[in-house]
């Protein structure tokens, strides 16, 4: 792999590594540092790229271990911008869901069943991507993931 390539990957994939970690982060700020600590670690280990799954995977798994990493040592860290920037730019909720939703049915979730969520719901990752990206299995991740819905629902009631 050469320097070429990781700018490919950066212009095309930052966007979206962004959007992962900051749904699980919670601010503008961290997500930001995340995301260039996250292109510094893939830049460093680009090595070790194999070619087995896609560069966004890869990268989505990193983006995801750095994000969760964060999450642990900064427990404070909250979900303070989320309402702002969930919908910002969805063009696929309704109005209605707009309305609705509530930051307060992400806060019975563990940082690992928000990252699977927010790679289902925002990343439209398939349950094999969402385990391969967070090193865990396809059928942990779906567990987290119904474990997280069966959640949300409670607390939205």
């Amino acid at each position: 792999m050469n320097r070429k390539t990781f700018e490919n990957w950066v212009n095309e994939y930052h966007d979206r590594i962004y959007s992962v970690i900051f749904y699980i982060v919670g601010n503008r700020e961290d997500a930001l540092d995340c995301t260039q600590d996250t292109f510094l670690k893939a830049y460093r280990k680009m090595s070790t790229f194999r070619g087995k799954s896609s560069a966004y995977s890869w990268l989505r798994r990193i983006a995801a271990n750095t994000a969760l990493n964060f999450v642990t040592r900064n427990r404070q860290s909250g979900w303070n911008e989320y309402n702002d920037a969930i919908y910002e730019s969805s063009d696929q909720s309704s109005e209605e869901e707009k309305k609705t939703f509530s930051k307060s049915w992400l806060e019975p979730l563990s940082p690992m069943e928000r990252a699977v969520v927010t790679a289902r719901v925002y990343g439209k990752m398939s349950f094999r991507q969402v385990g391969e990206s967070l090193k865990t299995t396809e059928n942990s991740a779906k567990v987290l993931y119904h474990k997280a819905i069966k959640k949300m629902r409670q607390v939205a009631k």
